[in-house]
């Protein structure tokens, strides 16, 4: 087992690191600290999920085709949680009732140094996932 991950292109696994963490820090918020979560957090979720499994299964299969298999998860995240940060940045203007009737996208449940926010996190992760598997095609 670990002699895969040996072999494994270190731009691979660094991609796949970041989506255990996001994964993990998602369900942190959702388990541990009881956050609840409006649908478009929702979406982002089942998406860096995706991404984890997707990439999980390639390493260990030594699939060199799975960021063609992770990639529409990335390019349906990424507008996904930037559309998420503008509205928590207030550049763009939701009603109450836009994400879902119980939890707004306004919502913040943490934010480091002004502006950092589970948005934030979340626009990062799959940046940082996407810049390593466009890295990884060029590779």
């Amino acid at each position: 087992m670990f002699a895969k991950i040996k072999k494994t292109n270190p731009l691979l696994l660094v991609a796949w690191g970041m989506s255990l963490f996001a994964t993990l820090a998602s369900i942190y918020f959702i388990e541990i600290q009881g956050n609840p979560a409006a649908a478009l957090c929702w979406f982002e979720r089942m998406l860096i999920f995706g991404v984890f499994l997707i990439l999980t299964v390639g390493i260990f299969r030594e699939d060199a085709n799975v960021k063609f298999y992770a990639a529409p998860f990335v390019g349906f995240g990424i507008p996904s949680a930037l559309y998420q940060q503008l509205v928590h940045w207030n550049v763009i203007q939701v009603d109450s009732i836009s994400c879902s009737l119980s939890t707004v996208c306004t919502t913040k449940f943490f934010e480091l140094f002004g502006f950092v926010t589970q948005a934030t996190l979340c626009l990062l992760a799959f940046v940082v996932v996407a810049v390593c598997l466009y890295r990884l095609k060029k590779a």
